[in-house]
């Protein structure tokens, strides 16, 4: 027993000294040894000591920056939960326009194991593993109203970097946020059964705000950290140890770094879309080109096989801020921490979904503490970064705790914003900022109109009509239904509407048939949101499904395949399946099974006819698996 409380204690000092390290350079330096493609700059924005440990930071509609520090974060499996909590929520303005901090507050302090953050509906939403908190703050003074509410429990932090994170409003009103494979949660309201909560060990989550639901929007891949949409609300992330960028499609299941997915008859997932790792590029190995380490940098005998995969990736940012060249505009934005960069991957359209093709260098910090993994655009069109900045990559151990930093890269077209505050603005002006070139202005006015249309709803007897409800919809609908509006403006619209109020069946109807695949695509994904369509609107899938010649589209009767009742699926996937063109893309093969799947036990004589049918091999084969299994 005294052998191993010293080898224990041994340890224990060996790991002290390892977390004495200092910076590689300051702040100053740091800045000084970046290095950006022509135009661009680095700014530092805040740093050591006024922001330590930074976990997630978001952006209000003022334009201040709200950040997470994690100080109970120890090691990827052990916390200082016994301390009692240690973490914080800051605010950060800059109030002078010179791209740095001026003004700090602290909103909560001793808070427990932060791990991600979002501000809106009168509030900030808080990740703190087991609990997804919500802080009241009505009246905006950044001063918490009371209490903070579970607003579901369950999460896991079983590894302490693969928890819930990356949380982002998304484009239809839902709070969206990743998970990584090494933790295991079974999310659910606090109190709720084992029945009524929803398992999640890697993929994508999303809760809706004022519905108070939660869904598992996608299962799959390794320990993502860092989600967002494009200007189409298609979803990305990026991921570790396995390839590096994912386009996550609502019901998918992906390739996993490890375990098995829940359901065992899935029998393969959707793999990657990048066409390239990033392991040797330009010469740089993946830690020397040794797959892992030990925390003092030892290299571990035991895993000395190469990976095939982009290695840790953090942060996801698709570049739609309007300043950047255009050569930038719809890409992916990505931290490298092995490398210590930041990556550039084009998007380009593949069948139904994307390809990632390698668009190089963008900043390199020339500094092996740089670990910048989380990410966002600013009201200038600036890409906003986080730097953990540590000694070591993985979190196996902080030999830093008091260091931490957050960059802004700009161009010379990003102008200098200041004094903003769009909740000023009424329902009109925010409807132009959805066609805001930068879409950080689109983002802030769609949520800032569905609080707006929230508080409408429920506002007393004696309180009359609101514009918001009596005006709005209609200055909406009459972008959205005008086929000569801006594609974007009229999807952006469209969901802004549908975040607020809903979309009416006859109005749902009417986008199914619009020229555009993207609103046809959302209009799918609108009606299925509450699982319980109308027949009339059940018909118009299966006639999209028939003759709508897009894959993208399809992409969307895909998914919702698995949002409808078993009994009421069979037309809808007899009409899918007999699209041999579809036999080979990225996506609907698999796609279609996930729906299909759960038909074949229920009713085994009538999916043999489905897969007899059928004109796509995997669907056949897959259907003649299930049928043989139990």
């Amino acid at each position: 027993m005294k052998a191993i409380h010293w080898i224990a204690l041994s340890l224990a000092v060996s790991f002290t000294v390892l977390a004495q390290k200092k910076p590689s350079y300051t702040p100053a330096e740091a800045v000084a040894r970046m290095t950006l493609p022509k135009g661009f700059k680095v700014t530092q924005f805040a740093a050591e000591p006024d922001v330590v440990q930074p976990f997630a930071f978001c952006f209000d509609d003022r334009g201040r920056v709200w950040v997470c520090e994690n100080l109970n974060y120890a090691t990827r499996r052990s916390d200082t939960f016994n301390e009692g909590p240690q973490g914080r929520i800051i605010i950060l303005e800059d109030t002078d326009g010179d791209g740095k901090f001026d003004k700090k507050k602290v909103f909560v302090d001793k808070l427990f194991f932060p791990t991600g953050l979002q501000v809106g509906f009168g509030g900030v939403w808080v990740g703190s593993p087991p609990n997804l908190l919500f802080y009241p703050d009505k009246n905006g003074d950044d001063v918490p109203d009371g209490e903070p509410k579970v607003v579901l429990d369950g999460w896991g932090r079983q590894d302490r970097h693969e928890t819930l994170n990356s949380f982002t409003w998304g484009p239809d009103g839902w709070l969206y946020g990743c998970h990584g494979v090494f933790t295991h949660s079974n999310v659910g309201k606090p109190g709720a059964p084992d029945n009524e909560r929803q398992r999640i060990n890697a993929g994508v989550w999303r809760y809706h705000p004022t519905k108070e639901k939660f869904e598992v929007f996608a299962w799959g891949t390794s320990n993502p950290w860092g989600l967002d949409f494009d200007n189409r609300g298609q979803a990305f992330i990026t991921a570790c140890v396995i390839p590096h960028l994912w386009h996550m499609i609502q019901g998918g299941r992906y390739h996993r770094q490890g375990g098995r997915h829940f359901n065992p008859h899935v029998y393969n997932d959707i793999k990657t879309i990048a066409d390239h790792v990033h392991q040797n590029y330009g010469g740089r190995k993946h830690e020397g080109g040794l797959a892992y380490f030990y925390a003092n940098g030892a290299f571990s005998a035991k895993n000395n096989r190469q990976r095939k995969g982009g290695f840790a990736h953090g942060g996801c940012q698709i570049y739609t801020g309007g300043a950047f060249p255009e050569e930038y505009h719809g890409h992916a934005f990505m931290g490298n921490i092995h490398h210590h960069l930041l990556y550039v991957d084009k998007l380009e359209r593949r069948g139904s979904g994307f390809k990632g093709t390698h668009g190089g260098d963008f900043m390199v910090a020339h500094d092996n503490h740089f670990l910048g993994f989380n990410m966002d655009t600013g009201p200038e069109g600036g890409v906003w970064i986080i730097d953990w900045n540590d000694a070591d990559i993985c979190g196996r151990i902080v030999h830093q705790k008091g260091t931490g930093r957050i960059y802004r890269v700009t161009h010379e077209n990003c102008k200098t914003v200041m004094n903003l505050n769009l909740a000023k603005l009424n329902d009109s002006e925010l409807i132009k900022n959805l066609n805001h070139v930068n879409d950080w202005y689109a983002d802030h006015a769609r949520r800032i109109l569905q609080e707006r249309a929230y508080a409408a709803r429920n506002q007393g007897p004696n309180e009359g009509v609101s514009t918001t409800e009596a005006v709005t919809p209609s200055l909406l609908a009459k972008v959205y239904l005008d086929p000569k509006n801006n594609p974007t403006f009229r999807l952006r619209t469209m969901l802004a509407h549908h975040s607020m109020f809903g979309l009416n069946p006859s109005t749902l109807l009417k986008l199914m048939a619009d020229k555009d695949e993207t609103l046809r695509g959302w209009a799918i994904q609108c009606a299925l949101e509450n699982k319980n369509p109308s027949q009339p609107i059940l018909d118009q899938l299966v006639k999209m499904a028939a003759t709508d010649s897009s894959t993208f589209v399809r992409l969307y009767l895909a998914s919702a395949l698995q949002r409808i009742p078993l009994d009421k699926r069979w037309s809808l996937a007899e009409a899918l399946v007999v699209h041999e063109t579809d036999k080979d893309d990225h996506n609907l093969p698999l796609m279609y099974w996930y729906g299909i799947e759960p038909l074949v036990p229920a009713d085994k004589a009538h999916a043999l006819k489905l897969a007899a049918k059928a004109k796509i091999p995997l669907i056949r084969q897959y259907i003649a698996r299930r049928s043989a299994s139990k």
